[in-house]
């Protein structure tokens, strides 16, 4: 089945296409749908429009799955990746029992946590230790357990279209390089077929009958598109743009198997540091009997969700909403746990009801999640209150400084730079914002700002998709946020 590539040279035409000024419009995008709910300083009554209708949160739902998990794990939380050896191969001084000839007799174990930071460097550095104690052969075989997450590592409704992208890369129990494959196509002029080129490191195979055209031909009906197959496995198909130089034209393809993606990694691994083993395998079940002999861990939870916030990366939201549903119940974690686990923990820690919100994923990819706008300000409200201990707030990006919002066409102007600090959320025909205003009298308050169902003509849809134009439903966006900063009640100063 075909789908769409993610390439890397549109995330900087992404930013670049929020640079445009956006003028404050004080007209929704005709036919779509606008939720917004906010409080006013010192008032506790919720103003706006629309609020009590269930709409498609998208990536704002990360602000759900990093409250739970710094409400549950804490800032100072770490993700452990152990390499272990079966008990019998390790003596009493935990040394490695490996014969003169370099055999190490037993099982090599390694249990991956779900450590959405994990790289192949990492786990380059892990396997060496091996090497540093000299073992040349394991006499038995190479384990690895991915047992703490179980099920589908996609969310349920998320889009077949996007399955070659990077931002959404399954959320396996093994994570190495964001379960992402940067690589290349090579033009090789006018309507000649372009070379895949893929780093070594890399073990995946890329094919391609993609023809170079003109940069100006590019888009449309002629663009880039992949053929998945099994075992991680692309074929890259349609158009590619002949840049100035034949400068290659980068590519970024999520993995399909993470499980047999940790197999290819650790058989790479392990040949480049020349060791030999029996077998390979991949346990989905808990595995005892062993003993932890190295440990790569990551940097903190507090980091990490700081990280899922500012890039929205859709990866660590659900890793780490995943890890939330393994720690809660001590069970490998699936969506439906993730989703039972962070609702009794907003109830228990937070006293919120999540109530007919759905819930299917972690980081909002899926436009089953549905929520309200007001449920959303109940969540936005409580850590509002509680900042001071749960310290939340400095994980989110801030308008016209950091994150998604660095260059958010509808903030990144006066008054509203640097005066909001907040969660942006996109899909298809979704573009929500959500968070903090400080107002005109300099005081911290809660808003939700909600539009779904944007759809514009063909020609301004086309703009829009190829990054020429900002999104035209900013200006209203801007609009609303304005008011708000001026403390103005909705539907009646508006």
């Amino acid at each position: 089945m075909n789908k769409f590539i993610k390439l890397l040279t549109l995330l900087s035409s992404l930013y670049a296409a929020q640079t445009f000024a956006i003028a404050a419009n004080p007209n929704p995008i005709p036919g779509s749908q606008v939720g917004v709910a906010y409080l006013r300083p010192n008032d506790n009554k919720i103003y706006g429009q629309n609020f009590d209708t269930y709409m498609h949160p998208a990536s704002t739902l990360k602000v759900v799955t990093g409250l739970s998990a710094i409400l549950y794990l804490g800032h100072d939380y770490t993700y452990k990746t152990n390499l272990e050896i079966s008990s019998g191969a390790l003596d009493s001084k935990g040394k490695l029992s490996v014969d003169k000839n370099g055999i190490l007799k037993g099982n090599v174990l390694i249990r991956f946590a779900g450590d959405p930071s994990f790289t192949g460097n990492h786990y380059r550095t892990l396997l060496r230790n091996l090497k540093n104690a000299n073992v040349s052969k394991i006499a038995g075989d190479v384990i690895i357990d991915v047992s703490r997450f179980a099920g589908l590592s996609k969310g349920n409704g998320w889009s077949w279209d996007d399955a070659p992208i990077c931002f959404t890369a399954p959320a396996g129990a093994a994570i190495i390089n964001r379960n992402c494959v940067f690589a290349q196509l090579k033009p090789n002029g006018l309507g000649r077929v372009a070379t895949p080129v893929v780093s070594p490191s890399n073990p995946i195979t890329i094919t391609s009958d993609a023809v170079g055209v003109e940069q100006r031909k590019y888009g449309g009906n002629c663009e880039l598109q992949a053929d998945l197959f099994q075992k991680n496995q692309y074929h890259i198909t349609g158009c590619v743009p002949v840049l100035a130089n034949n400068k290659p034209w980068p590519l970024s393809l999520a993995v399909t198997d993470p499980d047999q993606w940790a197999v290819d990694w650790t058989a790479y691994l392990l040949k480049e540091l020349n060791i030999k083993y029996a077998d390979i395998k991949i346990a989905h079940s808990r595995q005892d009997g062993y003993s932890t002999y190295a440990m790569i861990e990551s940097k903190s939870l507090s980091e990490l969700t700081k990280y899922m916030l500012y890039k929205s990366n859709n990866l660590y939201a659900d890793a780490i909403a995943k890890t939330v549903a393994y720690e809660y119940y001590k069970l490998p974690a699936t969506y439906g746990r993730t989703s039972q686990a962070i609702r009794s923990i907003l109830s228990k820690y937070a006293s919120i009801n999540l109530g007919n919100t759905y819930m299917v994923d972690g980081n909002g990819l899926s436009p089953h999640n549905l929520v309200t706008p007001h449920k959303m300000l109940e969540i936005l409200q409580f850590i509002n209150l509680n900042d001071d201990k749960i310290e939340f707030i400095k994980l989110l990006p801030v308008a016209d400084e950091s994150g998604t919002l660095h260059w958010r066409g509808s903030t990144r102007n006066p008054p509203l730079a640097k005066n909001v600090t907040a969660k942006t959320g996109t899909i298809q025909n979704v573009s929500n914002l959500m968070g903090f205003m400080k107002t005109k009298n300099g005081v911290r308050i809660p808003f939700v700002f909600y539009t779904n169902s944007i759809s514009y003509d063909q020609k301004t849809r086309d703009l829009v998709k190829y990054h020429r134009i900002a999104s035209p439903h900013l200006g209203y966006e801007r609009y609303v946020l304005e008011k708000i900063y001026d403390e103005k009640i909705m539907g009646k100063d508006f």
